[in-house]
């Protein structure tokens, strides 16, 4: 079992991996990569990055060296199925970590700077942070700009994030254009640790409403934003599941005859 420099065991399980954590966990990373000014880019899975990962190389490319945080109940149930420890602790939903997050970064004075959605939401969602965490040095830029590799509108944005001295960078363009990007443009990125967050701003907002806590214990989120926007998310949580799941059963038997071939 492989294991992140912080700590975090590194499960691997059926063609991708995954370092589960709990929210103490990755606080705990969090302040251990800024105070050892260390370099980390940490993302997450899902059913629909999943479903992504195992659909396009090139996002696959994406992941590796990167941290990677369980965002999804059935990922969690995946893995007790295959009997990794994990528990319901060990799913953290952007919903639930942000503003501890950010309460972190306010208690040790470090600046987080978020990049992505619209300039109206994200400046809402700011001024919700900074009300609901008094003294925060939160700042950004919209995503609304030129995000291909090295453009001159990018290395402008993350010019304005060095500049900044952010200890926490925030990316939030959405699966899987915000991996891209900060694959293209991390060895450019001084902040120690970069999370991509894809629409937690939104949801701090109030531009997407956030499904019920319990709904989020029990892995019941995906209906709620089904019935909030059907025609966004029909393919995403009624067809992808499928597809999915017959790659990860491909993916098992492949193993399960190569260790008999062994």
């Amino acid at each position: 079992m492989a294991t992140d420099p912080a700590g975090l065991p590194q499960r691997s399980l059926l063609g991708f991996f995954a370092h589960p954590g709990t929210l103490e966990d990755y606080l705990q990373l969090t302040e251990s990569t800024v105070q050892n000014s260390e370099r980390r880019s940490v993302l997450y899975h899902n059913l629909h990055s999943l479903y992504s990962y195992f659909t396009d190389a090139e996002l696959r490319k994406h992941y590796q060296g990167a941290t990677v945080l369980v965002d999804g109940m059935p990922v969690i149930w995946l893995m007790q199925l295959l009997r990794i420890p994990v528990t319901r602790a060990h799913r953290l939903t952007y919903v639930d970590f942000i503003m501890p997050l950010m309460q972190l970064a306010r208690d040790r004075d470090w600046t987080v700077f978020h990049v992505g959605q619209n300039a109206d939401i994200q400046s809402r969602a700011m001024d919700i942070v900074r009300e609901q965490c008094p003294g925060v040095n939160l700042t950004g830029h919209d995503g609304y700009f030129d995000q291909t590799p090295m453009s001159a509108e990018s290395l402008a944005v993350i010019d304005e994030m060095n500049a900044s001295n952010a200890k926490i960078v925030l990316i939030g363009f959405g699966a899987p254009k915000q991996e891209a990007w900060l694959y293209a443009h991390r060895h450019l990125i001084n902040a120690p640790i970069v999370f991509t967050c894809g629409a937690c701003m939104e949801y701090v907002a109030g531009a997407v409403k956030t499904p019920p806590r319990w709904m989020g214990r029990l892995g019941l989120e995906w209906s709620f934003r089904l019935l909030e926007n059907p025609r966004r998310f029909a393919f995403r949580y009624l067809v992808e599941p499928v597809l999915l799941g017959a790659i990860l059963l491909k993916n098992g038997m492949g193993m399960l005859i190569s260790n008999k071939r062994a």
